[in-house]
């Protein structure tokens, strides 16, 4: 027999879980990295993490986790300045929705509440001319 409060709290528990990003967007994330010069080697890392591992050329993407924390890149190439890009973790907009119903607890937890941007792109310069500041990769709310 169904009752009014027992439809209701049906409706409630799936609207919680249709707006929990851990379920609608996953727990990881696969960054694609734009290089120049085609030599670049780019080791990345996060705290707690240590080595996410590398992109090149050849390999230029990389499924991470989803976590608060900055992703570092250290990018080199051959006759080339070394260049530090932070790739920048932002909260999505399903999970603030998720923080709302469950106090983001599962969401924070699995780190799918972040997203980092789906490209990055990479342009050293030359050894000896002026290296342009590291940029900062921001993805969209």
């Amino acid at each position: 027999m169904h009752t009014p409060l027992r439809s209701t709290l049906i409706a409630l528990l799936l609207l919680a879980s249709a707006s929990c990003a851990t379920i609608t967007q996953g727990t990881q994330q696969t960054l694609i990295f734009k290089m120049d010069p085609d030599s670049t080697v780019c080791s990345l890392s996060r705290v707690g993490d240590g080595e996410l591992g590398t992109v090149s050329k050849q390999k230029n993407t990389i499924v991470v986790s989803k976590d608060k924390d900055d992703i570092i890149a250290l990018c080199t190439a051959p006759g080339h300045e070394a260049q530090t890009i932070k790739v920048v973790s932002h909260a999505t907009s399903a999970g603030l929705a998720g923080s709302i119903l469950d106090l983001g607890i599962t969401d924070l937890a699995t780190g799918a509440m972040f997203v980092y941007p789906d490209e990055v792109r990479v342009n050293l310069s030359k050894t000896g001319q002026t290296t342009p500041t590291a940029p900062k990769y921001s993805a969209p709310l």
